[in-house]
Parts: C-alpha cells; sequence; structure tokens
C-alpha cells in the first residue's frame, strides 16, 4: 500500500530512538495523529454539507414563501428542487473545494480505470440484488419498530403532473448517481483508502447512511453503501457504483410513479421487486462463483493498509476524531427528528 508523503498520509521514516519498540510506537502514534487530522478534516467537510444544506434551504422557503413559490408549478416540485438539486449542487461544489484545498490528486480519488463489458454487467447485478436485500431489511426493522408503536416516517413524495415526473426522475435518480458517488465513492472514500481500503470502505458507508438523515433508509442505504464502495475498491473506477446507484434508484423512482398514475397498486409493486430480486439474485449467485472461478477468493479480499495500527484502532480514531463525532451526533437528532414529526 502506497502512502503519500504529504499533508494527508504519514510517511514512516528512519528516526534516530533507542531500539526498535520505540520507534514503532513512535511511527504509530504519529500515523494515528495523521489519521485524526485527515478524520476531521473529512468531518468538517460532512458538517459544512449539513450547514449549508440548511442555510439555502431556510433562505429559498423564505423567498417561496414571501414570493408566492417563485414561479414553481408545484408544492411536489419545489420540495423535489429544495431536497434535490439544492443537495447535489452544495455536494458536488463543496467537494470540489475541499480536494483544492487539501490539494488532493483529482485522478486517485475519483478513478475511472477501464472495466471489461462482461465484468460490469456481473457487478452491476450483484449490486442490484444487494441493494434490494438491503429493501428487504429496511421492511423488517420497519416491522420490528412498529410492533412498540413506533412510526418510522419517511417523508414520502407525491408524484403529480408530468414537469414532477421528469424533475423527480432527474434529482432522485440521476443526480445521485453522479454526486453521492462522487462526494462518498470519491472524496470520503479516496482519501481514507490509503490508510486502508477496509477503512474507506466502512466510514464512507456509514456516512453516507447517515447524510440521508432518515431511520427508515440508514440500515438501507449503509448495506448499499458497502456494496457500492467495494465494487469501485475492487475496479478502481467509480463507474460501476454510479451504473448501481443509478438502476437502483431509479427501479424506487419507476415504483413509484406507476403506483402514483394507479398503473399498478402496492402489492403488484411488491411482486415486481420480488421478481426482481428473485432473478437478480440467482444471477449474483452464478456470477460470484464464475468471479471467485476466474479470479480466485482474494478478489472478495480489500488491503488493510499499514500494520502501524490495528484495523480497530483505525476505525475508532476516526470514528473518536471530534468532527466525526460532531457530524454523527447532528445526523442521529436529525433521524429522529424525522422519526418522530416526518419532516425535518
Amino acid at each position: 500500500m502506497q502512502y503519500y508523503n504529504n499533508q494527508n498520509y504519514y510517511q514512516p521514516y528512519y528516526m534516530p530512538l533507542p531500539d526498535p519498540e520505540a520507534q514503532r510506537r513512535y511511527h504509530a502514534d504519529m500515523y494515528k495523529k495523521n489519521l485524526r487530522r485527515t478524520s476531521n478534516g473529512l468531518g468538517a467537510l460532512l458538517l459544512v454539507f449539513i450547514g449549508l444544506e440548511l442555510v439555502i434551504s431556510v433562505v429559498l422557503s423564505m423567498i417561496a414563501t414571501f414570493s408566492g413559490g417563485i414561479g414553481i408549478a408545484t408544492d411536489a416540485s419545489f420540495d423535489l428542487i429544495l431536497n434535490g438539486l439544492v443537495s447535489s449542487v452544495i455536494f458536488f461544489v463543496a467537494g470540489v473545494i475541499y480536494c483544492l484545498i487539501r490539494k488532493q490528486n483529482f485522478s486517485r480519488l475519483f478513478p475511472f480505470e477501464r472495466v471489461g463489458g462482461s465484468m460490469l454487467i456481473k457487478l452491476s447485478i450483484i449490486g442490484i440484488a444487494f441493494s434490494l436485500m438491503s429493501n428487504y431489511v429496511v421492511d423488517l426493522i420497519n416491522g420490528t419498530f412498529g410492533l412498540f408503536g413506533i412510526e418510522n416516517n419517511g417523508g414520502n413524495i407525491d408524484v403529480g403532473s408530468a414537469p414532477d415526473v421528469l424533475l423527480y426522475i432527474l434529482v432522485v435518480a440521476i443526480l445521485p448517481a453522479f454526486v453521492e458517488e462522487f462526494a462518498f465513492r470519491g472524496v470520503v472514500m479516496g482519501v481514507l483508502r490509503p490508510y486502508s481500503e477496509g477503512l474507506a470502505i466502512l466510514i464512507s458507508s456509514a456516512a453516507f447512511a447517515l447524510m440521508h438523515g432518515n431511520f427508515v433508509q440508514l440500515p438501507f442505504t449503509f448495506c448499499c453503501g458497502l456494496v457500492f464502495a467495494f465494487i469501485d475498491i475492487k475496479t478502481n473506477s467509480l463507474l460501476p457504483s454510479i451504473i448501481v446507484h443509478f438502476l437502483n434508484n431509479g427501479l424506487s423512482v419507476i415504483t413509484d410513479i406507476l403506483t402514483s398514475y394507479e398503473v399498478i397498486d402496492m402489492a403488484e409493486a411488491n411482486m415486481l421487486y420480488g421478481g426482481i430480486f428473485a432473478i437478480t439474485g440467482i444471477l449474483s449467485f452464478v456470477f460470484i462463483r464464475s468471479i471467485i472461478s476466474e479470479k480466485g477468493n482474494s478478489f472478495f479480499t480489500v488491503d488493510g493498509g499499514s500494520d502501524l495500527i490495528t484495523f480497530k484502532e483505525k476505525v475508532k480514531t476516526v470514528a473518536f476524531s471530534p468532527a466525526m463525532i460532531a457530524f454523527t451526533v447532528v445526523m442521529l437528532i436529525a433521524c429522529l427528528l424525522v422519526m418522530t414529526t416526518g419532516v425535518l
């Protein structure tokens, strides 16, 4: 694993210390210090995302209130713009500024190595299967909440007129596939990847889940994040996760539109989901065996990075950095607000 000898990564070097153990402890401490600094930077970036989104959303709401909706056709379309377009722009702009300030290598954070067509199809279908499985995990958790009288509200968006439908597809299916992959599998995972690929996958997935600010989506987005991140790591390309992200969101959007226009009812929608899950699940089993046969079991392992500190210590260093703690607390409060009130 290569470490970059700049402000973001620690490059061990010889120090005239009394004994090898003292040198090891010194470099381990320096490594943790550097990882904590990197984590605080990422935590600060995520807090900036939240702060800017809140401020801009409040400003737009005030403008809409005092100007009669600023010419937007429906409340549904305004909600889509407020919750989707604004977030996408903030994620992208703030991420670019962070990379420029931290002097990150864009080609390393956002790799697009060529992926063979066969492998791309296999990974896409495997990704869709795991994403659909995550939906069933969400249903199970929500059912458990229901046993205790807790309604885990998700704040569904009402799909209205034709312009709303097009806006819904853009905001829910297309933009997140690019912007969220840029932010989480690009910036967050890319910055942490030199320390440990496993660490980068875990932390980027947790941040991705928390950023959605909704207990309904938390287990689903975390599981999806793990799949998206793993696929990107193994292909060294953001393209597969962008495709899987788009297909997953697109399936949800199409189902919402069809049920909203009463083309199908919820029972038929569930049957559609179940059928797609069954087909992709069977194909995934076949494709995973094919990949193992072709590349060996090592394909499903990730690089642990430097052994100066253990993986557990790396996770604790990131998770308990002040900025990451602040981000986690803020997003958990947001999740509670959504669960208890249905709005944020």
